[in-house]
């Protein structure tokens, strides 16, 4: 190799031109790696830090060569200003795009410095010339980038404090929209049309336009997903076609048959979710500048937020009506219930009373707000206070509270208060204060205190009368008795006889009956005195002296195993003749009755089983109240006063157990007594009436 061909290979690898082509990846590498320790550069991803760099890098390479080719053509062609304008979108501002610009320059030298050093200097001449070219261009780019930076940033600037201006002075959102439509059309060249879409669930619907005002005429709308808009809105991201009018993505007529050719529309995007589309068009141009889309894109982005605001505030507006109309509802409500109403907060101070309230308490509505229970009705906040800050410690509810106390509208009366006590909850469970429901329910007292004194009489006349008729009663019989044993009274007396004795045993029991209905409500329960009992001997005795008085019917009686116990043995013969008489009375002559006892161990279970039509259900509830019958309107003329289901229930309380009944089409009808085997001890009729 001749020493002139050696020169020309070492000048080769000393080029900057080449070098910067040749070493672009790695130049880019210690780029980025000095670049990334700065803020703003840290959450970019690596295409959008990049972005024009290597292209930028080849044309100032391309420039650094026309040193050594003599070309004086060669230009960076808008490279830096589209860098300058990715960098506004950014976020970047001018000192940032200047930064990165140094350190790039800074990169290049660095990496070149050192090459040179390793290739030797034989020649350096035409090195330092493309050196000298390559900062001349690098000031350039960054001349460039920082005028375009500037004129973009001031022109955004300036639309956005328009745009600002426009939403002055309204909240309503269909009044200033389309004021900032028209903002954004004059304010980006070649544009002639604006439209704004709102997602409505699924569905995008035009809400303002400028130069299409006929989409807005017509409530145009698109499912998202589907045409032009749609796909913006599903995907997330801006879009853009040369040929709207054509396009098949563009669906709506109106911008076909306008002819718009450009059609730019991006996403209105707030805390991650799409709330609509917008889109600008022309007819003078098949694509928008770099810097229009860049400056809609900020407009829009302004005009998201503002519509924000404006839904937000609708909101508001919304939920300050629905509480005024609550209120006036509340108040309406407060005003017309004849019971006392209050609302009270968490330190129970009156929030709100009504008219009935303030009357009792004896103090204006207005004295009560913003005051305690303690300072209005000092004399009776002790009965109230503790309840309500129950009701604020637990959260629960207090029912059916009473208490008494009079009032400043009746004094010298003690009136009688039944109260309802309940938090109020924000929407999210947080108790704001505590409500209260109170109830005069001092007439109901007095007339449950005038039926108990009346009821009462009622029974205790019940009692003596029947107490002091059982001695005539018993003359009468006494008398008929001996005159049954008299000889030589004609057959005719002695028929007339018989007839005052049955009547009088009759009436007899029926005396009986009221008694033991006496007892029961007024004595504390029917006396018993329980001694040891065979229930099956006892049962067959009652069964035998039904047979008397029914000669034409069948008894049957059923019983396995020990029925030995301890009860009182005349009131069980009561209780099972009742129960007997009661199935002979409502069941056919020709059916038979069947008596059943059950050993169940400590329990045992008396059934009596009649066949016949079945109590109707209406009746079932209150079979066993007293002065009922088990068939509506029956006149049966042994059916007695109506107590004996009565008496067989107080019976078998009276022994610790208890009488049910079941009565169907097709089963008829039983009673079912349980007795314990060893029910209670004894008590003594010291409450009765004698």
């Amino acid at each position: 190799m001749s020493k002139n061909e050696g020169l020309g290979a070492e000048q080769q690898r000393l080029e900057l031109g080449t070098f910067i082509r040749d070493n672009r990846a790695r130049l880019l590498q210690e780029w980025e790696r000095a670049v990334r320790r700065l803020p703003y550069a840290r959450e970019l991803s690596r295409p959008r830090l990049l972005d024009h760099l290597p292209d930028l890098l080849d044309r100032i390479a391309q420039v650094v060569e026309t040193v050594r080719t003599g070309g004086g053509d060669e230009s960076l062609e808008g490279l830096p200003e589209v860098h300058a304008l990715e960098r506004l979108d950014s976020g970047f501002d001018l000192d940032d795009v200047a930064g990165e610009y140094a350190l790039l320059r800074g990169c290049i030298l660095q990496l070149y410095a050192e090459h040179v050093e390793e290739a030797g200097a034989a020649s350096l001449a035409v090195a330092m010339q493309e050196v000298v070219r390559f900062n001349r261009t690098f000031d350039e780019a960054v001349a460039a980038a920082v005028s375009r930076y500037a004129r973009a940033r001031e022109r955004t600037l300036v639309a956005l404090d328009r745009i600002s201006e426009a939403s002055l002075g309204t909240e309503d959102a269909d009044t200033f929209l389309p004021k900032l439509l028209r903002v954004i059309l004059e304010t980006t060249e070649a544009v002639d049309s604006v439209t704004l879409l709102l997602r409505e669930g699924d569905v995008l619907r035009v809400h303002a336009s400028v130069g299409l005002e006929e989409l807005v005429a017509s409530g145009f709308s698109l499912k998202v997903g589907e045409g032009f808009s749609g796909t913006i809105a599903a995907e997330r991201c801006p879009r853009e076609v040369r040929s709207a009018a054509t396009d098949p993505l563009v669906r709506s007529e109106a911008v076909r048959s306008r002819g718009t050719r450009a059609l730019y529309g991006v996403p209105l995007l707030y805390a991650g979710e799409v709330i609509g589309v917008a889109h600008m068009g022309s007819r003078t141009t098949f694509e928008f500048s770099n810097e229009d889309k860049l400056l809609f894109r900020a407009m829009v982005s302004r005009v998201t937020a503002l519509i924000v605001q404006a839904q937000l505030a609708a909101r508001e507006r919304e939920v300050e009506r629905q509480q005024a109309e609550t209120l006036a509802l509340l108040d309406s409500l407060l005003a017309a219930t004849p019971a006392c109403l209050a609302l009270l907060d968490t330190e129970l101070r009156y929030v709100r009373v009504n008219e009935a309230l303030a009357a009792a308490n004896g103090a204006p509505v207005e004295a009560h707000v913003g005051r305690t229970p303690s300072e209005v009705v000092p004399d009776r906040a002790s009965l109230v206070e503790p309840l309500l800050r129950r009701v604020l410690e637990t959260g629960e509810a207090l029912r059916a509270q009473e208490f008494s106390a009079v009032t400043a509208t009746d004094p010298g009366v003690l009136h009688h208060w039944l109260g309802d006590y309940f938090p109020v909850r924000a929407r999210d469970g947080q108790v704001l204060g505590v409500g209260g429901v109170l109830v005069d329910i001092t007439e109901r007292k007095q007339q449950e205190e005038r039926l108990r004194q009346t009821a009462e009489f009622r029974e205790r006349f019940l009692g003596v009368v029947s107490h002091d008729l059982r001695n005539p009663l018993n003359a009468i019989l006494l008398s008929a008795n001996a005159l049954l044993r008299t000889e030589g009274i004609p057959a005719s007396h002695t028929k007339m006889v018989r007839r005052i004795v049955t009547s009088g045993e009759r009436m007899g029991r029926m005396i009986g009956e009221l008694l033991d209905f006496t007892r029961g409500r007024l004595g504390g329960g029917i006396p018993i005195h329980p001694q040891r009992v065979n229930l099956r001997h006892l049962s067959r005795h009652v069964l035998e002296e039904l047979e008397l008085g029914f000669p034409s019917r069948e008894l049957r009686l059923r019983a396995e195993g020990d029925f030995l116990g301890e009860w009182d043995s005349d009131r069980l013969a009561q209780l099972l003749g009742n129960l007997g008489k009661n199935a002979l009375d409502y069941s056919p002559a020709d059916t038979p009755v069947d008596f059943s006892l059950l050993d169940e161990g400590d329990t045992l279970r008396v059934e009596v089983h009649n066949e016949g039509a079945p109590i109707p259900r209406e009746l079932l509830a209150g079979i066993f109240e007293p002065f009922r019958r088990a068939v509506e309107g029956d006149a049966h003329p042994t059916s007695g006063l109506g107590l004996g289901l009565f008496i067989v229930q107080e019976i078998a309380r009276a022994h610790g157990g208890s009488v049910e009944v079941r009565s169907s089409e097709g089963d008829g009808t039983t009673f079912s007594v349980r007795l314990p085997r060893h029910g209670p001890r004894a008590r003594e009729d010291a409450g009765a009436v004698h």
